[in-house]
């Protein structure tokens, strides 16, 4: 039976939506455990990234690089 954490995807989105609220629905959604950005340009996707990198930074949290995909269609 496995005992690991049943509730960590309910945590992680309500966790994003406290730090990043300023942004949701404007430039990201919280799906599971993904953060999905998104943008009109590549100009407007590179901005919003720096934004969320900004708060998640803030509030010391971290993206794990090769798990990242960035300028996904």
């Amino acid at each position: 039976m496995p005992s690991g954490p049943t509730n960590a995807p309910a945590t992680f989105c309500n966790l994003m939506n406290v730090v990043l609220y300023k942004y949701l629905d404007d430039l990201y959604v919280v799906y599971l455990d993904d953060i999905v950005i998104y943008s009109q340009s590549l100009e407007d996707h590179i901005n919003h990234l720096r934004k969320v990198f900004q708060k998640l930074k803030q509030h010391e949290l971290y993206v794990t690089k090769e798990k990242c995909e960035f300028a996904q269609n």
